[in-house]
């Protein structure tokens, strides 16, 4: 059930990015008054069709990107709705539209995040106010210690501790450092949930000794519920703090690319991605909407690089044709230089996706 609900899940979160980046240049394109030959979901090889007005709209077998053809963006046409014949200004916000489109959708799920009640990406849950939720959460129990002896696991809310006749809650990782100390080599109990649900169990087990008594990594939050509009500035707060954070990420990651010629082992491919939406799907709907959210950021960063075949490279084509006012790179060479822009990415997409494997075996 946990499976079909992970590739499900996986699958929707794939969905949802393609369809609000693609959206975001379909709808420009209507706006600025573009022929739009095809909307398509995916990659080929296609799977089905549906032609409405001038438009056709499919869905391919990859669903691994998708694409929005309009005309005269890769064959030069005649026709004044063509894309060759718009402004540069017009093709420009067009090849944006996107990435714009992206950052919006995240806006938009951090937002519903933090009116369902969500932690925060980055922020500290103190600065946001609004109904707070303490949580100390475990992030890894480590091999034959206390914790996973007794049956705690990664992604548990710890709430309590029980030791001779005391309970303390547990609202900040110093409450339980401090109970884990004062009964070290003692039996207490913990009492835990998982973060999907409100039901705990209590875990009987004898404390160890040493740093790391309870033998667990922990993550202290706060789950932050606030209303409509709080939410939405909050949350477009948390978006521009988020895309900076991940502005420095990606630069990093290019930068030992090509600098030390290693790959990276932050990022993730289609592999990765899919492991860590596993562990969203089990700590619950909120760990779900961050996780496509940092998606959905990602995905406009790394669109807006200047790299043949991304919006970016393409965008750098079109501004050093409205430096000089005229297309100073023909049209034939410029698709060859996207041709092998797509292959590099496709290379290294393959190279991140070998290197997932690799860890998970």
């Amino acid at each position: 059930m946990m499976l079909f609900l992970t590739i499900l899940v996986f699958i929707l979160i794939l969905g949802l990015l393609v369809f609000f980046h693609e959206a975001g240049h379909f709808l420009v394109a209507k706006l600025v008054g573009i022929k739009v030959l095809e909307f398509a979901f995916g990659f080929p090889p296609r799977l089905f069709k549906k032609k409405k007005g001038e438009t056709v709209y499919s869905v391919n077998a990859l669903p691994l990107g998708g694409f929005v053809k309009l005309l005269g963006e890769e064959k030069q046409s005649n026709d004044p709705r063509s894309f060759n014949k718009k402004s540069v200004s017009a093709r420009l916000l067009v090849s944006v539209a996107g990435v714009l489109m992206n950052l919006v959708f995240a806006w938009l799920l951090i937002s519903i995040g933090f009116m369902v009640g969500m932690t925060p990406l980055v922020s500290d849950a103190k600065d946001l106010g609004g109904r707070q939720e303490p949580m100390i959460i475990v992030a890894e129990t480590l091999p034959d210690a206390p914790a996973q002896k007794a049956g705690i696991k990664s992604a548990m809310v710890l709430e309590q501790g029980k030791a001779s006749g005391e309970i303390v809650e547990f609202n900040s990782a110093k409450d339980l450092q401090n109970f884990t100390a004062k009964y070290q080599g003692k039996e207490v109990v913990i009492v835990a949930r998982s973060l999907e649900d409100k039901n705990t169990m209590e875990y009987i087990l004898t404390l160890g000794a040493g740093s790391a008594p309870l033998g667990i990594s922990m993550i202290e939050s706060a789950k932050v519920r606030l209303g409509f509009f709080p939410a939405l500035y909050h949350g477009g707060r948390e978006t521009i703090a988020t895309t900076e954070v991940i502005i420095k990420f990606i630069g990093g990651f290019f930068k030992t690319l090509f600098t030390q010629g290693e790959l990276p082992s932050e990022g993730s491919g289609p592999v990765g991605m899919y492991v860590i939406t596993s562990q969203a799907v089990k700590m619950g709907f909120s760990f779900v909407i961050q996780l496509t959210a940092l998606i959905s950021i990602n995905l406009a960063i790394f669109n807006i690089l200047p790299f043949p075949a991304l919006d970016g490279g393409r965008m750098m084509f079109l501004a050093i044709e409205g430096i000089f006012r005229r297309r100073i790179i023909q049209e034939k060479v410029e698709n060859i230089i996207h041709t092998i822009g797509f292959a590099v990415l496709i290379v290294l997409l393959l190279a991140i996706t070998y290197r997932d494997i690799v860890n998970l075996i």
